[in-house]
């Protein structure tokens, strides 16, 4: 622990103060810290020291454009800013360079006044937050993801779904929505066994992610149902799209370790973002009825609604 430089004339009762907050600076696993309105760092407990191999003398007198990346020396300084202007407590998520990583601390930075009741420093005690936060975008995966395929759920491609409306009402470009559903897939599960079933749901989800571009949107809505939602594209196009897809599985089969061999086929039905389809949910149940209409003619073929 740093020395420090006392005055003489500090009353015991200041100095057991003093000595009662280092001890809780120090021990408390925290990042505590102050610094003066221009960014100078006037105080740091040892955690700085810990996380930036650094002595605690190093950061005084120095701000952190001296210290930190620029990038994030100027989020710093801008959170500092904010706290001096509005003379209230905020709470902000930061990042910072630990051991060559970028770790998530959640920052609580506040005001700090002399005895005359003028501003003079911004104070902060950060919290490493970073597996906390890892934790949390693993459960909004798993809650967004098909647990079987890794594509997006039902809820999930909602979601994107009702976005990606409003983008192209707002925008004024074609969207396509196609909907999939295997052939004759209950008869998969009842001679080969629902294992073999996952395996080509996972083999078909495997091979559209191989078709589809960086910015259309894959999910699976349930059961053996694949949705692929096309940004740019017109109904035609996505047509177009489909066959060739329908093409590349009549040449395709799933091969078992007995040497058997399971092939596919899908149906598909197409609907465009229309004046009369101006929602979501409305392209959703079109392409539902264009699927069932396929595969009431014979499967494995596309049924689409012209814009």
């Amino acid at each position: 622990m740093d020395e420090w430089v006392v005055d003489s004339a500090i009353s015991s009762d200041l100095m057991r103060e003093l000595l009662l907050f280092r001890a809780i600076a120090d021990h408390s696993h925290a990042v505590i810290g102050a610094k003066d309105l221009e960014g100078r760092y006037l105080f740091v407990n040892s955690e700085y020291s810990r996380l930036f191999h650094r002595a605690c003398s190093e950061f005084i007198g120095r701000d952190d454009h001296e210290l930190f990346p620029p990038e994030i020396a100027r989020e710093f300084r801008k959170a500092d800013l904010k706290v001096q202007k509005r003379r209230q407590t905020l709470q902000v998520e930061e990042v910072a360079p630990v051991d060559g990583q970028l770790r998530h601390f959640l920052s609580v930075k506040f005001p700090i006044f002399d005895q005359h009741g003028q501003l003079y420093a911004t104070g902060l005690v950060a919290t490493d937050i970073t597996s906390l936060r890892q934790l949390t975008n693993e459960l909004k995966l798993l809650a967004d993801t098909d647990g079987l395929t890794g594509l997006h759920n039902r809820r999930k491609f909602f979601e994107i779904g009702q976005h990606e409306v409003q983008r192209a009402q707002r925008y004024q470009f074609a969207l396509s929505l196609v909907m999939f559903d295997l052939d004759h897939f209950k008869a998969i599960n009842d001679q080969y066994g629902h294992a073999v079933g996952d395996r080509v749901l996972c083999e078909f989800a495997h091979l559209l992610a191989g078709k589809v571009r960086s910015n259309d949107s894959l999910g699976r809505l349930g059961g053996e149902e694949f949705a692929v939602l096309m940004p740019h594209t017109t109904v035609t196009q996505a047509a177009h799209w489909v066959e060739r897809l329908q093409k590349r599985l009549r040449n395709w089969a799933l091969t078992l370790d007995d040497g058997s061999m399971v092939r596919l086929s899908v149906s598909a039905g197409i609907s465009p973002l229309d004046v009369e389809h101006s929602s979501f949910e409305q392209m959703l149940s079109r392409a539902d009825g264009l699927l069932y209409e396929a595969k009431a003619a014979g499967r494995d073929r596309v049924i689409y609604q012209l814009g």
